[in-house]
């Protein structure tokens, strides 16, 4: 077995905590440079992509040589990947668990940068879809103004399509007034993103619409929803859990360069 085989399947035994890792892994293998250490029944895996390889990471850390994913079995494991990481290099940790952190910051000075919440469904939780909303499966123009609006780009999003995306929205006559995005982050993580609601038809509870019906939607397909979000987005935090999404992981951005 190939050893980018091997990770993805240590990886997958824990795919939510694991999404960001798995989603690089898939998009930027031919560039990606994937280290795979075993000591017994123990692991450890470092990947390092080059920052210019990604847009988001290319316009977020342009100083940045490359950015840093992790994971291991063990702690024991863990000085055994230090060497594995660029000496001299300005480097973007994506860390999915703060242990990682803590390990890391005996050996680097860090800052951190960003911090995200990633929530997900309990066994068992089902919605019914609104009525109000649409739900399209091909790339509709009409939407890009209010995709736009969280940084996503045409290409990205066509080529999100071109992999199954689809868009849930709700117009007022032919205007969309809210929309997000579900599309393909790995395997079996659907990414439900993109939420942006006109500012006068906010409060109407049109985000929570869309997000309840993309999910329905992604876990009728047999996948596993995510939903993403700044820790410091407070009306996101609050959409997810007043539909009763749970937090699963906390994804922090350290570095150990000043920017």
């Amino acid at each position: 077995m190939h050893q980018n085989e091997r990770i993805i399947n240590k990886l997958q035994t824990n795919p939510l905590k694991n999404v960001s890792l798995l989603k690089m892994l898939n998009s930027f293998h031919e560039v990606m440079e994937t280290h795979l250490v075993e000591h017994g029944d123990q692991w450890g895996i470092v990947l390092l992509l080059p920052a210019t390889a990604y847009a988001y990471d290319h316009r977020v850390y342009p100083q940045a040589d490359y950015i840093v994913f992790l994971d291991y079995s063990c702690p024991d494991i863990f000085p055994a990947l230090l060497p594995l990481l660029p000496a001299q290099a300005k480097l973007v940790f994506k860390l999915q668990d703060v242990k990682y952190q803590e390990a890391l910051s005996a050996h680097f000075s860090l800052e951190k940068t960003r911090g995200f919440f990633s929530y997900s469904t309990t066994e068992g939780l089902r919605y019914s879809k609104d009525k109000e909303v649409s739900i399209n499966h091909s790339f509709d123009d009409r939407l890009l103004p209010l995709w736009a609006a969280n940084h996503y780009n045409k290409e990205e999003i066509e080529e999100y399509f071109q992999k199954g995306a689809f868009s849930v929205s709700i117009f007022q006559g032919d205007n969309p007034v809210s929309t997000c995005l579900a599309f393909r982050n790995e395997e079996q993580i659907w990414e439900i993103g993109a939420v942006h609601t006109l500012e006068a038809f906010q409060r109407y509870g049109y985000a929570k619409m869309v997000v309840r019906t993309a999910i329905q939607e992604t876990l009728e397909r047999g996948f596993i929803p995510r939903y993403h979000v700044l820790e410091r987005n407070q009306a996101s935090i609050r959409l997810a859990e007043s539909i009763g999404l749970v937090p699963c992981v906390q994804l922090e951005h350290w570095i150990n360069y000043i920017q």
